[in-house]
């Protein structure tokens, strides 16, 4: 009697089991990838960033700034997990702002000095990463090689931006960040992006010298949560003289490696600059909030 009754036992116990398992799949459905929302923050110093507003106290000089233009093109997207390892953002391509894992942010909106842009403004990067842990955040300011040198007419949005377009032998203006100040009344410009760019042909680049694309680490920062992430316009120029500008260049900086103006920009952006290596850790001009 003792072993039926034992089978009869085991018999249940093991359609108990399978039937819990059965069960886990559908009643967890936090395992899935989660939803993130960078938002994008620009200020100069303590203020927020807003055509139409002058700032005081800038650069060397301590000079007086309205802003005229200020977007950028990001890629790359990393969440860092707890283990430090990078996990990719998987970007939501809209159809306006972001696209093969490229994202424009647009800071300006056409009022004041600010004529060369557009109303709609972009401040956030939107997409999805499997669900985890995430204490940090990098990314790549930039456009991507491959996409840098297409042929911005005929290209969809966000690579469609005239303003933000050299030519196909320079690519893209990764930043482009204009105002004018107390000495520059009629300007002061940076654009970076790709300069010395080798052709093979037309629409044919094989490699640009300085890339000048930079990587952005913040620590403790989590992107599920209430970070931010600032990029402070008064903390890029810290270290230039807003006021003048280098004989035969353009006014402020084209990312030019002869052209002075650059130095002081490159460096709080992390890169190098004439035969100076680049420091990473150097670029004050991303902080998280």
């Amino acid at each position: 009697m003792t072993r039926p009754l034992e089978r009869i036992l085991l018999l249940v116990l093991t359609a108990l089991a399978a039937s819990g398992c059965g069960d886990d799949e559908p009643n967890h459905p936090d395992d899935g990838p989660i939803d993130v929302a960078l938002t994008f923050k620009p200020r100069v110093g303590t203020q927020p960033f807003a055509c139409g507003q002058t700032y005081t106290g800038l650069g060397t000089t301590g000079t007086t700034y309205e802003p005229k233009d200020f977007r950028l093109y990001v890629h790359n997207v990393r969440l860092i997990n707890q283990a430090s390892e990078e996990v990719p953002l998987a970007l939501t391509d809209d159809g306006a702002w972001q696209k093969e894992g490229v994202v424009l942010l647009d800071f300006e909106d056409k009022t004041g000095l600010c004529a060369n842009g557009t109303q709609a403004m972009n401040d956030r990067i939107v997409g999805t990463a499997p669900r985890g842990n995430y204490v940090g955040l990098r990314f790549t300011v930039g456009m991507p090689f491959e996409k840098n040198h297409q042929d911005a007419s005929i290209a969809s949005a966000p690579f469609n931006v005239s303003t933000l377009f050299w030519g196909w032998a320079g690519g893209y203006k990764f930043i482009r960040l204009d105002g004018r100040t107390s000495g520059l009344p009629t300007g002061h410009n940076l654009h970076l992006g790709s300069t010395e760019c080798q052709t093979s042909g037309p629409n044919q680049v094989t490699s640009c010298q300085r890339p000048n694309r930079f990587d952005v680490e913040l620590s403790n920062f989590d992107p599920t949560g209430a970070s931010g992430v600032v990029l402070d316009v008064a903390a890029l120029f810290a270290g230039s003289n807003m006021d003048t500008n280098q004989a035969q260049t353009a006014p402020g900086c084209m990312s030019e490696g002869t052209d002075e103006d650059c130095a002081p920009i490159f460096q709080r952006l992390g890169l190098g600059f004439g035969s100076a290596q680049g420091t990473p850790s150097a670029q004050t001009f991303f902080r998280k909030e």
